[in-house]
């Protein structure tokens, strides 16, 4: 569904815009300052109007137009419209939707302490579109006023989203460009609404602002369907043959993707749980069953009859899979606490549910833009310096820079979850799918990388999700942490090192009794034991117990990565490869493309080889 939101300043001699894009192809239109009379109102046969004149004024005039199709009566706001305030409310039942358009205009700026009761006194979703006059920082305005500090007051605590929030919709003759006509909705569809403003004013001095609401748009559910048995053949051949190192994850990727078939199923309220084998057995049941009373027959009967005994498996199988994986989510706390909050956010219409960013005093709405502005914030805060050259250890530990061995990538495949892939689109699966021959080319390919110190650019590539950190403002840029999405590939080698890393610092007892944390045996409920305990011992003998609690703001941001890996070097963990001069020139440029900055433990791997 669309909306067209535009102060035309005179609709009478601009009729002609009408019949071209936006205006002929959007569905409502919702007009401010129309300066027509009750004769004039005969704009275009496909819709129906809706109007306010502006009585002994040539200007001002509020007009709205809906579908033919589409059923519409005017509210009584009950409000005097004189020379400060037009408010025309109509409310639209379309395609079995129930909802409320508000079309205003304010010339001297709109007092929301007159309306405020008359906005908040629906239980429907509610558009409001106008001309508000309003100037404040919250759009992009330099300057505010006391009406646009009530408004913005009362925005903030009430159930509405403002939705455009950045580009200006007003330009005066003088060269100066402004927001002045808002469009608001409830918070209840503001996930489905998108806005944004027309390039040309079609001769007014505000800009058309285009509202489109995806929600009425039925968006059918889609499946995945993986033919693993031709992915892991032809893989297989893939792996088999002579393949260049670099050329070998987008060949696999390549693979995965020739043989993922995206499914769209017909229109109907499928359960989350509805999956490709539900699906299959439901057409089998359907074609026999509608076979059989055209043909009558008994054999075409007793295959529907065996298929709708598959169905009521796999159903069974799929609900019972997938609320075993709720339950299993719950057992987490924080994990039940965070999906309880999703349920909420989603329900209740006083949860803002679109995210504003701000940025040099002006609210980024559009997602490219939050997009360049994540991806440039992330960028900067990487540490940059130039690598120190360090001394190269002469007698190289045997068990860290032995070949690696098939039982090693075994291992590091069967605890890698299967989450997110990468870009590349390589899922675990793929992984614990490979037969021993397979593992076999693997490791080979994992022993070069190891040896040549060479890392293949596709595991680079990280897909970034900026994450917003909890208790924080999430209208500032710096309250996100970004997630990495990395190539399941690196994600299996770093565990391999990671691995051999581990268990060379715990022989060699390099690592203190007392840091716990990503070791075995040494989570973080041991060292909350031992607080305990010493805790209890204090008591028992009246003496004092001291905890210092330190919470370094952005720690990995001011990590010091070659002192790190110096740290590292001194603890025996050394490298095979060296210059001619004996000395490592670490550069760990390679180990953020690979880890996003978010992994200091992995990126130190990474470069350790």
């Amino acid at each position: 569904m669309t909306f067209v939101q535009w102060n035309c300043r005179g609709i009478k001699n601009k009729k002609i815009w009408l019949k071209v894009p936006p205006f002929s192809i959007f569905e409502f239109w919702v007009f401010q300052e129309t300066f027509l009379q009750h004769q004039d109102h005969r704009l275009c046969s496909s819709k129906n109007f809706f109007y306010i004149d502006r009585q002994g004024r040539p200007g001002g005039g509020l007009l709205t137009a809906i579908p033919k199709n589409a059923s519409g009566r005017v509210i009584p706001t009950g409000f005097s419209h004189n020379f400060n305030q037009e408010i025309l409310a109509v409310e639209v039942h379309f395609k079995d939707f129930h909802f409320i358009i508000i079309n205003l205009y304010a010339p001297q700026g709109l007092n929301i302490e007159n309306v405020k009761y008359f906005f908040d006194s629906f239980s429907i979703p509610v558009f409001i579109f106008g001309d508000f006059n309003l100037h404040h920082p919250f759009w992009g305005s330099n300057r505010s006023s006391p009406l646009s500090n009530d408004f913005v007051e009362w925005l903030q605590n009430s159930s509405f989203i403002l939705l455009n929030s950045s580009n200006p919709t007003y330009a005066a003759y003088t060269g100066s460009a402004s927001l002045l006509d808002l469009s608001i909705c409830s918070a209840s569809i503001s996930h489905a609404v998108d806005c944004y403003v027309s390039e040309s004013n079609f001769e007014s001095d505000h800009y058309p602002v285009i509202i489109t609401w995806s929600i009425l748009d039925h968006t059918p559910k889609k499946i995945k369907s993986i033919d693993w048995n031709r992915i892991m053949s032809n893989s297989a051949t893939v792996l088999n043959t002579n393949t260049r190192l670099n050329a070998l994850t987008s060949k696999i990727s390549e693979v995965i993707r020739n043989n993922t078939k995206i499914i769209t199923l017909p229109d109907k309220n499928y359960p989350p749980w509805w999956n490709l084998s539900c699906h299959n057995f439901q057409k089998l049941k359907i074609f026999f069953r509608k076979r059989a009373l055209r043909l009558i027959s008994e054999s075409d009967w007793m295959k529907h009859k065996k298929y709708a005994a598959k169905l009521r498996f796999h159903i069974k199988k799929a609900s019972r899979n997938y609320w075993d994986k709720i339950c299993n989510i719950t057992k987490n706390p924080r994990m039940f606490y965070s999906m309880l909050n999703r349920i909420y956010n989603h329900t209740n219409q006083e949860i803002n549910t679109v995210n504003l960013i701000l940025h040099n005093n002006h609210y980024i709405s559009n997602p490219v833009q939050q997009s360049n502005l994540f991806a440039d914030f992330f960028s900067d805060n990487s540490m940059k310096h130039e690598p120190i050259p360090l001394d190269y250890c002469e007698d190289c530990n045997s068990n860290l820079n032995i070949p690696i061995h098939l039982q090693e990538v075994r291992q590091a495949i069967q605890k890698t979850r299967n989450s997110t892939p990468g870009a590349d689109g390589i899922t675990a699966n793929w992984f614990k799918r490979l037969s021993n021959t397979d593992l076999i080319c693997i490791t080979s390919f994992f022993q070069e990388v190891f040896t040549t110190s060479y890392i293949p650019e596709e595991w680079k590539h990280s897909i970034i999700v900026p994450i917003p950190k909890p208790n924080k403002d999430k209208t500032k840029i710096n309250s996100y942490r970004p997630i990495a999405l990395t190539s399941v590939f690196s994600k299996v080698f770093e565990r391999i090192l990671i691995q051999r890393i581990t268990h060379h610092l715990l022989t060699e007892k390099k690592i203190p009794p007392s840091v716990n944390g990503f070791l075995p045996l040494r989570d973080n409920q041991l060292a909350v034991y031992k607080i305990h305990t010493a805790i209890s011992e204090a008591h028992s003998h009246r003496k004092y117990f001291i905890g210092i609690s330190l919470d370094i703001k952005s720690a990995y941001d001011t990590v010091y990565i070659d002192g790190l890996i110096f740290k590292c070097l001194q603890l025996g963990i050394t490298v095979i490869q060296k210059d001619p001069k004996g000395t490592l020139q670490l550069d760990t440029s390679s180990s953020r493309n690979l880890c996003g900055d978010l992994k200091p433990v992995q990126s130190m791997v990474t470069v350790l080889v």
